[in-house]
């Protein structure tokens, strides 16, 4: 079933299957987009790796590594999607 839209403004009639179009990435944008996350992932889990010899900075540490596994797997799902 294809129900029409019609513009208030123009008139112009559309069905919802030409409103809805998917928005897709460019490989640029994906490869930049993953290249960053995956940069930042790294670095935390890096940051995590020092702050971690530090005495009584092991909850820091074990946050960064969090956030250094979820930047990573933000990348690899932009990589993908």
């Amino acid at each position: 079933m294809i129900n029409k839209i019609t513009n208030t403004l123009s008139g112009e009639e559309k069905t919802t299957q030409e409103s809805e179009r998917v928005y897709k990435d460019c490989l640029p944008c994906k490869l930049t987009g993953a290249l960053a996350f995956g940069g930042l992932g790294t670095y935390a889990l890096r940051e995590a790796t020092v702050v971690n010899k530090l005495p009584g900075r092991q909850k820091t540490a074990v946050g960064l590594g969090v956030a250094g596994v979820a930047f990573i797997s933000a990348g690899l799902y932009r990589l993908t999607m």
